[in-house]
């Protein structure tokens, strides 16, 4: 396993991102999600963060589709605090979705 497979701990990025003041910066959107870097102390990281959400109990035989409840009416900028992202930064940790890009 190498330094980039590493998994990282939540805590460690919350306080990085409050300690450094760090800018995510938004890399793109693809298939229902916006893609944020964010670098940290130890390198720069990437995570998703989901803008659509696949109906439950849909009655009809496609899946429906809707915005995502969770981002409710927060706006979502190029570049932002990344403290400020950090709900949806714990989120894709614990998902294993926070991907060390670049050391």
């Amino acid at each position: 396993m190498n330094e980039m497979d590493v998994k990282i701990d939540a805590n460690f990025v919350k306080k990085d991102l409050y300690k450094s003041k760090a800018i995510a910066k938004l890399s793109h959107y693809a298939e229902g999600e916006l893609f944020y870097d964010v670098e940290l102390s130890n390198g720069t990281y990437r995570f998703p963060m989901s803008t659509v959400e696949e109906y439950e109990n849909s009655p009809h035989p496609k899946p429906m589709y809707s915005l995502s409840a969770d981002l409710g009416a927060t706006p979502f900028y190029v570049e932002m605090k990344g403290s400020d992202l950090n709900r949806w930064i714990a989120m894709a940790i614990k998902a294993d979705k926070f991907m060390k890009i670049s050391e």
